[in-house]
Parts: C-alpha cells; sequence; structure tokens
C-alpha cells in the first residue's frame, strides 16, 4: 500500500474503525501536471522545455530539471552557461537566471533531489520582436551538463493585472 508495510496499513485501518468508522486516505505523492513542449535527456538528469514567454522585448524561457538516479548537490548554473538562438542563428545570453524564488544576474547554486523537477528560468532581454521561434534554449551548469531544449515558439505573456475578486456585503 503506498510503500506502507501491510501492518501498518492494517493498524490505520483498524484505529480508524475504533475512532467512528473513518476510513484513512493513503495518496503517492505525484507532482502536478505539467504541459512539457520538449525533453532532452543527458547523463543523469532529465531536462523538460516548460516555454519561451515573451513581454516586449523581454523574453522568459523555462525548464524543469529532474535529477533521475542520485541527489546532485552545488550545481552552479548561471548567464556564462546559458543561451538562447533564435531561428536566424542569432544567440542571446540571459540577464538573469531564476531558480524558485532565488534571482541572480550572475550565476546560482543548486541543488537537484532524485525525482523532484526544479524549474528554472532564463530572462532575455532585447529580443527583437520579429524572433518568433527559438531553435535552441541551452540551460548549462559549469559542471559541463548542459540540456538542449529545442525548437519551440515564443508565446505572448498572458500578463496584465490578476482577476478582480468581488467584495462580500
Amino acid at each position: 500500500m503506498f510503500g506502507l508495510s501491510k501492518k501498518i496499513a492494517t493498524s490505520l485501518l483498524a484505529s480508524s474503525v475504533i475512532m467512528g468508522g473513518v476510513t484513512p486516505v493513503l495518496a503517492q505523492y505525484s507532482c502536478p501536471s505539467r504541459e512539457i513542449q520538449s525533453v532532452h535527456e543527458v547523463g543523469d538528469a532529465k531536462f523538460e522545455l516548460k516555454g519561451c514567454q515573451r513581454s516586449g522585448t523581454k523574453v522568459t524561457c523555462s525548464a524543469w530539471v529532474t535529477q533521475i538516479n542520485k541527489d546532485e548537490s552545488g550545481l552552479y548554473t548561471g548567464k556564462g552557461s546559458t543561451r538562447l538562438i533564435d531561428a536566424a542563428g542569432t544567440e542571446y545570453t540571459p540577464s538573469s537566471i531564476q531558480v524558485g524564488s532565488k534571482i541572480d544576474d550572475s550565476s546560482l547554486r543548486i541543488y537537484l533531489v532524485k525525482d523532484i523537477p526544479l524549474l528554472l528560468s532564463a530572462t532575455f532581454t532585447d529580443i527583437p520582436k520579429s524572433v518568433q521561434d527559438v531553435a535552441l534554449f541551452e540551460l548549462g551548469f559549469y559542471s559541463g551538463l548542459r540540456g538542449q531544449l529545442r525548437n519551440t515558439k515564443i508565446t505572448e505573456s498572458q500578463g496584465g493585472n490578476p482577476p478582480a475578486t468581488k467584495k462580500k456585503k
């Protein structure tokens, strides 16, 4: 039963009956569903492209990075190891890198836990509005590990204000 021993599961079930007939719900952890555009596996890591969004001349590309076989501590990523190449072959360097709530304009140290995806984003500024396609979004680490995610469209950001909430009277 989802990693619980039979003895523990039986004990939980028996306890719930004694406490008023409430049956416990045992759930297995699962990540929320993600829309993935392309996948690249290299070494012990899997890179899954979330997409690239534009807001004016700023483009932010995001990908989930998952460690497949073991935890990985102390990986560094940054502007010097990440890039975007458009369909015309022009290369761009990001102005900042974001991992969770950490944003930096040079480099970040991250820790990957086996089978837990971590969302990484790179923001590129001064991307001409005529650029609509990304040939390559390469998310690299100073260790030499590189996830190469290819052939995606840049979508317009759905920014703006959040929906208004009605006040209760």
